[in-house]
């Protein structure tokens, strides 16, 4: 068995009161979140440009009328992945049915309850992300950043000619030394060496990016080293959308700066060069002057 439905059902011999249930790969702000706590049976919605990514929620005066699977193109609102429960709903998911998808769905539940009780919309307010994508990952960062601002840890060394460009933040025990710290997020005991550029990315824990290395609008994982020269592209020659390939389909990412999502402890040699939107799989070491194209 899979589906929403399903992570509910495994839960319910631990409740026996109202609940909160939120999606895991959400990141939002609590703007007006004491409104989902404070009203039984809701469904949180955030407005979209563009909702054939997740289904469209239709309601008027604050009760819903319906929930649209995935389907169509166009501005609407969406499910936010967060809801508040009162016990009634184990029941019908109990009694939800397998969906087209193969998957059990708890928007199926949601819509039966609708129909024995009433069930509320509440539109969020504020920042909202599904991170269901690499660049969903870096959006939310870089919305982190901003709210930081600026940040350095204790016992990091700031060469007197190192640029860092705000909004930034840099971990403990770090060295950056002649380069540029682009709005990036660089993490504890990294090294951004001699005319090294991080631009718009994520550098996690215990990476090197240590000697002439390029890394823009990118995720490069923990206890990763950047050969000298290792550079990673962000913008494709004829300027359009970067694609990646997500479980062997391509997806188009709705950037035109995308570099590359590097996994744990991976090594480079040098003068490696990175399409946009490739990814490398943990534990990779790529040879001195490869230039990589497609997954790893």
């Amino acid at each position: 068995m899979k589906g929403t439905a399903t992570a509910l059902h495994a839960a319910r011999d631990f409740i026996d009161d109202d609940f909160i249930l939120i999606y895991g790969d959400l990141f939002f702000d609590i703007t007006n979140f004491s409104e989902i706590v404070e009203t039984e049976n809701a469904i949180a919605v955030v407005k979209m440009k563009d909702v054939s990514r997740y289904g469209e929620v239709v309601f008027e005066d604050g009760r819903l009328k319906g929930i649209r699977e995935k389907t169509g193109f166009g501005g609407g609102f969406i499910n936010a992945g967060i809801y508040h429960f009162t016990p009634s709903i184990l029941d019908l998911v109990e009694r939800t049915a397998e969906s087209e998808r193969g998957e059990y769905e708890l928007t199926d539940a949601v819509q039966a309850l609708n129909e024995q009780e009433r069930v509320r919309v509440i539109p969020l307010n504020g920042y909202w992300n599904d991170i269901g994508y690499p660049w969903d990952y870096i959006d939310a960062n870089m919305h982190v950043l901003e709210r930081i601002g600026f940040a350095v840890g204790e016992n990091t060394e700031l060469w007197d000619s190192a640029v860092i460009r705000k909004p930034a933040v840099i971990g403990k025990n770090c060295e950056i030394k002649n380069c540029v710290v682009d709005r990036s997020i660089v993490g504890n005991d990294c090294v951004v060496g001699e005319f090294s550029i991080v631009k718009r990315s994520v550098v996690m824990s215990h990476s090197h990016v240590p000697h002439l290395n390029y890394v823009a609008d990118s995720v490069i994982a923990e206890g990763c080293n950047l050969g000298a020269g290792t550079k990673i592209a962000n913008l494709r020659f004829d300027n359009r959308n970067v694609k990646m390939s997500i479980k062997g389909e391509r997806i188009d990412s709705g950037r035109r700066k995308l570099g590359a999502i590097v996994g744990y402890n991976v090594k480079t040699g040098i003068n490696v060069s990175l399409y946009p939107g490739v990814k490398i799989s943990s534990g990779e070491w790529i040879e001195a002057e490869r230039l990589v194209k497609r997954d790893i």
